[in-house]
């Protein structure tokens, strides 16, 4: 079904300020190389953090947000959806040949993992502390355990 991937430090800290806390060209290279020609669902928020408010390029995104009236510059490779479930219904009509990535933020993340539809994360844990205004504590037991 889906895969989750994200970045995250030991307190579970994924973003600041609308930003990712962690500017990694490693991580970054390899998120493009795992998402180039799939899908990329994130939220509203996710999206215009993304340089120029663009679309990631040669990947399909779908944008998800509550407001009916939200809009992008016409691009064949962005859809609108307005709920979880109509990214979903998207992805099964239209991406069955793709694989699909939830890139955030932490809200979409949540959501995808209540409704049981993650089957993979794909984790970058970063050793360190920092604090974040962007928390996924979605796990259950301290990444040092792990």
């Amino acid at each position: 079904m889906f895969t989750i991937i994200c970045c995250i430090n030991n307190k579970f800290y994924i973003g600041k300020d609308n930003k990712l806390l962690y500017h990694i060209k490693d991580d970054m290279d390899n998120f493009k190389k795992i998402t180039t020609g799939n899908v990329v669902i994130m939220g509203r928020n996710t999206f215009e953090s993304l340089p120029n408010k663009n679309p990631l390029p040669n990947r399909i995104n779908i944008i998800i947000t509550s407001d009916k009236n939200y809009h992008i510059n016409s691009n064949e490779n962005a859809y609108i959806a307005s709920s979880i479930e109509d990214a979903v219904n998207l992805c099964k009509s239209l991406f069955t040949d793709k694989k699909w990535f939830v890139i955030g933020g932490a809200s979409i993340y949540k959501q995808f993992l209540s409704l049981n539809m993650v089957d993979e994360m794909l984790l970058t844990i970063v050793d360190d502390n920092t604090e974040g205004d962007v928390n996924v504590d979605f796990f259950e037991e301290p990444i040092n355990n792990w």
